[in-house]
């Protein structure tokens, strides 16, 4: 398997005060979580979520997991974005499970 592919994760900043207390709106950016393989799901398997209930995933995304990628791991919810080396695939979609393999690993499906 080749991690050539591209993984985002959208994080959004907390607002607060500068300088001259003048409010600062929270502001959403998407930020490079590394490198990552793209699996298509032609066989229309399904994954079971965490409610119980069965899921038909597009795209099963598997990236390369370190300690310093540990607050970016991407919830139930959050908006990833992914993109093929070669161009053919930049997507933005909505994570809707994930999972950490022997924690090396982390898995995603969209």
């Amino acid at each position: 398997m080749r991690y050539d592919d591209k993984l985002y994760v959208t994080v959004t900043t907390e607002g607060g005060y500068d300088e001259n207390l003048d409010p600062i709106e929270p502001s959403e950016e998407e930020v490079l979580f590394g490198k990552c393989f793209i699996g298509f799901n032609d066989k229309a398997e399904s994954v079971t979520l965490h409610d119980g209930k069965e899921y038909i995933y597009r795209y099963s995304i598997i990236a390369a997991l370190t300690k310093a990628n540990y607050p970016l791991i991407p919830k139930e919810g959050a908006q990833i974005r992914f993109v093929k080396k070669d161009g053919t695939i930049d997507k933005t979609m909505t994570v809707q499970g994930f999972v950490t393999l022997k924690e090396r690993y982390l898995k995603i499906w969209v």
